[in-house]
């Protein structure tokens, strides 16, 4: 059994190249960031999303949307259940 989480986004249209860099820390898009802007990201959520998915033993998806934007689904092993109680 394993648990799914799936999250969309519209935006641009993304090349499969580009999908695959965003995991990569302090990127974003096709570009480092050389912004000053407060509301923008610096470009680790992904990468942090990555790494938490890794150390449970699960498997992140980043499938570029075909009217544009981002779909990100984490597969996760379920908790075995406990007996105990």
């Amino acid at each position: 059994k394993c648990v799914v989480l799936a999250v969309e986004n519209t935006g641009e249209q993304l090349t499969p190249q580009l999908v695959s860099t965003l995991v990569e820390p302090f990127l974003r898009g096709t570009e480092r960031l050389h912004t000053h802007h407060p509301d923008v990201g610096v470009g680790l959520g992904l990468a942090i999303v990555k790494s938490i998915t890794r150390a449970h033993d699960g498997t992140l998806t980043l499938t570029a949307r075909a009217a544009g934007g981002l779909c990100v689904t984490v597969q996760l092993p379920a908790a075995p259940r406990r007996t105990d109680r």
